[in-house]
């Protein structure tokens, strides 16, 4: 998008919505929010000064956020009001598939910390939304227990 040719779009539209009435947009910018624009930002692998921002993959990251959240209530809801948390290094998982999705989990730590000592800040952001996409959601969530 270039100043010059008038076809940059606030960020600030991005993240609550705008009825911009352009050829780009003809429906306006549907509100994203704060988390979205910033994962989009940071999944692009950029070499240069210029990212060319594309609303649907801000979207996409809205939705990502969207099911955090949704996740994350799933599992507190399920786990009830007196959960009794032990220590991480404590932990022994007795399921196959809390052992699993574990086991997932270390692999994406691992790799989101290689990519950002790389600073791969892209390749962290993948990492982490595929684990939580492919494995915690549509894995565990779905056909596990949540008992770990």
């Amino acid at each position: 998008m270039s100043k010059s040719l008038g076809n940059v779009i606030d960020p600030r539209d991005v993240i609550a919505g705008a009825s911009l009435q352009r050829r780009q947009f003809p429906h306006g910018i549907p509100e994203c929010g704060t988390d979205a624009l910033r994962m989009a930002l940071c999944s692009y692998n950029v070499h240069g000064d210029d990212i060319r921002l594309d609303v649907a993959t801000v979207l996409s990251y809205r939705r990502f956020c969207n099911k955090v959240w949704n996740a994350v209530k799933f599992v507190l809801s399920a786990l009830g009001p007196g959960l009794d948390l032990q220590p991480p290094e404590e932990m022994v998982p007795q399921q196959p598939m809390a052992r699993w999705v574990l086991s997932r989990l270390v692999q994406a730590v691992g790799e989101c910390g290689r990519r950002m000592e790389a600073l791969e800040v892209h390749g962290a952001i993948t990492a982490v939304h595929h684990f939580w996409l492919r494995s915690f959601c549509d894995v565990y969530l779905v056909g596990g227990p949540l008992s770990i």
